[in-house]
């Protein structure tokens, strides 16, 4: 089953207060907030097509032990709490992630068309790759899955394979995740010792993996990508064989925790 990313899955009932929607496996609680300028955000995320398709696929595709908890307009994050088994991601993120996007003039739908409305997409694209991120740290928890290298790169290739394997269009979710890294690397003019040895790889290197990812899932569709990148013609046929071990790699050890009714492997279905 593919979810298509602008497509209406349910129609959800707005009430700018605390409020929860549960599901078999993920309760989303979206909690209020007095702040005039994230108002709009914390609206937009109740009612948003593409947030609800990435709830949806984590409540129909994925088995939990006890209900998985994502709190919109939490304190802290974005993280996983392993303690409470909750996501926890602020509005302030995605009012941070917009700002970027904004202050260099991001309008294009990621292939260079001009369409100043994709800019709320473009932070939804971010939220979605985001909470895939962390329901891979949640899954590598809550399972003890063996996991070779960084956990945080992990996680970043389970959001990408995710983004890309049941989404229609879902590579645009991971160009702009990508896109982000890239702005938070630009601002870096000086290394410090903590950026290298931070758990999670430098931004640019989280920026170059995932346009990898991309490249790697169809190199004819995102040909593009190898001039945006400056990627040789061997780095290039090595992403198209990496994406390919990643994904199944990652499905393999997933399956036995994963619905049999959701099957990326066959998509459009």
């Amino acid at each position: 089953m593919r979810y298509d990313q602008r497509r209406w899955l349910f129609t959800v009932i707005f009430l700018f207060s605390s409020m929860s929607i549960a599901a078999d496996n993920v309760i989303v609680r979206y909690l209020p907030t007095n702040d005039i300028k994230l108002q709009p955000m914390a609206k937009k995320l109740q009612s948003d097509s593409s947030i609800q398709d990435a709830i949806t696929l984590m409540n129909e595709a994925f088995i939990f032990l006890q209900p998985l908890t994502i709190v919109f307009g939490a304190n802290d994050g974005p993280l996983y709490d392993p303690t409470r088994n909750y996501i926890l991601i602020p509005y302030t993120f995605l009012d941070e992630v917009e700002q970027r996007f904004k202050a260099v003039n991001y309008v294009g739908d990621n292939q260079g068309n001009a369409n100043p409305e994709n800019l709320v997409q473009v932070v939804m694209d971010v939220l979605i790759h985001t909470l895939f991120h962390e329901l891979a740290h949640a899954l590598i928890t809550t399972y003890e899955l063996p996991i070779v290298g960084k956990e945080e790169d992990a996680a970043d290739n389970l959001a990408a394979v995710l983004s890309i394997e049941y989404f229609e269009n879902g590579a645009e979710i991971a160009i702009s995740a990508a896109d982000l890294f890239y702005l938070e690397g630009d601002e870096i003019t000086e290394f410090e010792e903590a950026d290298f040895w931070d758990e999670h790889s430098l931004d640019l290197q989280r920026y170059y993996a995932t346009l990898c990812h991309v490249y790697g899932s169809d190199d004819t569709q995102y040909a593009y990508l190898l001039e945006d990148t400056g990627f040789s013609d061997e780095r290039a046929e090595l992403c198209i064989g990496n994406y390919e071990r990643m994904t199944n790699n990652w499905l393999t050890l997933l399956d036995v925790y994963m619905s049999p009714e959701v099957d990326a492997s066959t998509p459009g279905n």
